[in-house]
């Protein structure tokens, strides 16, 4: 209901840069809140175990919001990080935005809930099986 009042807008998550990176630090905000960029360009510097990193944009838009503070600390990898938008006119609409970061965490446990209820449902089959 909330989201249905937002302009078109894309939640951008601390990427991956390197394939054992599982979470950074945003040491820099290159681009401000407000500011247009083009693909290719520099959005802020990413610190890892290993090294600072670029993260580079991969179309053209508009930083909307911030969603954490350069040198917060470690995000994990997904979590978001920025909104971006199209258009420069959409940007105060998400001055006051709010990221669902809990949603992830708390479709996890289930996961490992399910497993279990799996394994008795065999048993029962092969004692039918033996009995009749």
């Amino acid at each position: 209901r909330w989201f249905a009042s937002y302009p078109a807008h894309e939640v951008v998550g601390m990427p991956s840069l390197s394939p054992t990176m599982e979470s950074g630090t945003v040491s820099e905000w290159i681009v401000a809140e407000g500011s247009s960029f083009a693909a290719g360009e520099v959005i802020c510097s990413v610190e890892t175990d290993k090294a600072t990193v670029d993260f580079e944009a991969q179309d053209d838009g508009v930083v909307a919001k911030h969603l954490v503070e350069a040198g917060s600390g470690e995000i994990p990898c997904g979590t978001p990080i920025m909104v971006t938008v199209e258009e420069e006119g959409d940007v105060s609409a998400f001055k006051d935005f709010v990221a669902e970061i809990l949603e992830p965490e708390a479709a996890a446990p289930p996961a490992v809930e399910a497993p279990p209820a799996v394994a008795p449902t065999p048993s029962p089959v092969a004692a039918a099986a033996s009995s009749g």
